[in-house]
């Protein structure tokens, strides 16, 4: 199994891939992800090798691969854990900052549905908090269903905040 790891907030990040290492299990991780698990000397396959194509556009097009989404579709990778790039307004203005369209995740967004689309075969992961009980049920044997579809609920309701978010930033655009 493979696990695809690219996440922004990269808390406990570098014990989760250590741990998955560990059982066994290949590391796929986007640049900015695997740097750090790199760093600590844990193993990791970049998107762009596991793909053949180098990320575009200052790293903005790097998971939007069909050979990503292929194996995420065919469960040859079996865990996904994104979270993705806040949406937040000015704090001093209360208005949509100038960039932040232009930061917005889409290829997070396009992994995570791919996950949840597949949930019966696919962890989707958007909560670092959830890594410690994944770890400990993957050293028992398989992520049960109910953990994977508890999981998918969880990161639906993360797209439809991120989206919710969205769409209040269009809402203050002027």
């Amino acid at each position: 199994m493979k696990a695809l790891i690219s996440v922004f907030n990269k808390d406990n990040v570098i014990e989760f891939a250590r741990a998955l290492n560990e059982l066994g299990i290949e590391i796929i991780a986007t640049e900015g992800t695997a740097r750090p698990i790199l760093k600590s000397g844990i193993p990791v396959t970049k998107v762009s090798a596991f793909t053949g194509v180098q990320e575009m556009l200052g790293g903005k097009i790097k998971t939007l691969h069909p050979r990503i989404h292929a194996g995420i579709a065919t469960a040859e990778i079996g865990i996904v854990a994104v979270n993705l790039i806040p949406m937040d307004l000015d704090s001093d203005l209360g208005l949509a900052t100038k960039n932040a369209l232009n930061d917005m995740d889409i290829g997070g967004v396009a992994l995570l549905r791919s996950g949840i689309k597949n949930f019966e075969n696919v962890a989707v992961i958007v909560n670092p908090a959830r890594y410690d009980a994944i770890i400990k049920e993957l050293e028992k044997g398989e992520l049960s269903r109910d953990t994977k579809l508890r999981l998918a609920r969880e990161a639906s309701r993360y797209i439809l905040d991120y989206e919710t978010k969205i769409g209040e930033i269009l809402k203050e655009m002027k």
